[in-house]
């Protein structure tokens, strides 16, 4: 894709709130900044971009609002635009996608995550276009037909397969003498909703043509993504006279997709979220514990003598001491709770759905106790412990990042206490009033 030729118009009330993103975007894409919804619509108008980043916060026309002029503009209606909000709700993502957003960014915009979603947003773009260009030229040469590498299916106004091109067979694995006079729910895989074929239908028949991604499933009976547009052509009187249907496989596009985002939320080492990912989680944390009218623990823990082991035995050694170590941390904990790595040696837990303090004590003291086991590596019996701060919410009814640091706090009280050991954030720390919690052993 030559990115250089693509354009990008931010519509926001601060652009200097995207000032890092256009920092990353500006050598492979032309951008252009306006500060209001009518600013944009001008210079869309003046210019049409490849891609729209809308913030919902604009002065006097709110970003939905511009949404549906520019879905209502003809000369702007097809252009793919991003929402990029600072709401957390999920109303807001919902109701943007609904809208017909093709992505939601949340701000604070995690700048890497967000250039390889543009990027592949626009190569997708790119490639639908390609696709709406080549069913305007389906009526060329049969050899065009059987030569193209996107797959062919042409149905019948009943919806019964009449031609598939060899692509198409090379993609799904039926032979065209399967599929002749079937209908193409042979292809279902069950993943997508009795309502999104409904949509299909509903804007297929009204608009006359429909681009999307399927979830397909293949004769072998592997599931692929294909990114598919499918045409209406109608006869002099208006009569549907048949179907076209164009699709190429875009599976590897989309595992790479789910890769990058694992990479960006998941630490490569453990497999547990990383400080990206504990952060949006500690966020619906804190606002299901509101609604759910109980407590939760924001607990940091810190090895006790990992350094030296590390030290000793190398690196290697030490990774999977601390594989092994994330693991018994999570076999500690329920469906409902998280366990995150947010430095060497350092996890951040968060329990939810407690009613009582002394609940916590139970499960923390379990797990203090399951990472004091001895751990056998290559042949070395290994033994470290764990020091663990923790603060309970709402008692203490501070934000995600003060959450954080209460417990860090009450972390290093366990350490100067002795190490393998709990302790209770309280807002008297200082004075030494704080609840202290020891495994057996350690008592």
């Amino acid at each position: 894709m030559n990115r250089q030729q693509l354009k990008i118009l931010a519509i926001d009330p601060t652009p200097a709130n995207l000032a890092r993103l256009a920092l990353a975007l500006q050598q492979e894409y032309a951008l252009r900044f306006a500060a209001t919804a009518n600013e944009g619509l001008a210079l869309a108008h003046d210019d049409p971009p490849d891609l729209i980043l809308l913030d919902i916060m604009l002065p006097e026309i709110d970003g939905y609002e511009t949404f549906r002029r520019i879905r209502a503009d003809p000369v702007l209606r097809d252009i793919p635009i991003i929402i990029v909000s600072a709401f957390t709700e999920n109303k807001a993502e919902e109701r943007s996608l609904t809208l017909g957003a093709a992505d939601y960014l949340l701000k604070p915009i995690n700048i890497e995550v967000a250039r390889l979603r543009i990027r592949n947003l626009l190569e997708r773009e790119q490639f639908r276009r390609a696709l709406k260009h080549q069913e305007k030229q389906l009526h060329l040469a049969a050899s065009v037909f059987d030569h193209v590498q996107d797959g062919i299916i042409i149905c019948d106004a009943d919806v019964c397969i009449i031609e598939v091109n060899a692509a198409f067979s090379q993609i799904t694995g039926f032979s065209r003498e399967e599929v002749l006079g079937q209908n193409p729910r042979l292809l279902k895989s069950g993943l997508q909703s009795l309502e999104f074929y409904k949509l299909m239908w509903q804007v297929l028949l009204s608009e006359g043509h429909w681009h999307g991604e399927f979830w397909n499933r293949h004769k072998n009976g592997e599931v692929f993504a294909a990114l598919t547009s499918i045409t209406v052509v109608r006869d002099e009187p208006g009569n549907i006279h048949h179907f076209i249907g164009l699709f190429a496989d875009i599976t590897q596009l989309k595992n790479h997709e789910y890769a990058l985002e694992h990479i960006a939320h998941f630490d490569p080492l453990t497999g547990i979220p990383n400080r990206l990912l504990l952060a949006d989680r500690l966020e619906q944390a804190i606002a299901h514990t509101l609604r759910a009218g109980n407590q939760m623990a924001v607990c940091y823990l810190d090895l006790d003598g990992f350094k030296p082991v590390n030290d000793l035995y190398g690196h290697k050694v030490g990774d999977q001491l601390l594989i092994e170590v994330a693991q018994r941390i999570k076999d500690c904990l329920r469906a409902g709770d998280t366990v995150a790595r947010v430095g060497g040696d350092e996890f951040v837990l968060l329990l939810l759905d407690f009613n009582e303090a002394k609940e916590f004590e139970v499960v923390l003291l379990r797990m203090l106790s399951r990472i004091a086991e001895a751990i056998i590596i290559q042949g070395h019996r290994l033994s470290v412990s764990a020091s663990l701060g923790f603060t309970l919410f709402p008692h203490d009814l501070a934000d995600a990042e003060t959450l954080m640091f209460h417990a860090d706090q009450a972390m290093y009280v366990a350490k100067q206490r002795g190490k393998n050991r709990c302790h209770l954030y309280e807002q008297q720390i200082e004075c030494g009033q704080s609840l202290v919690l020891m495994p057996p052993q350690s008592r």
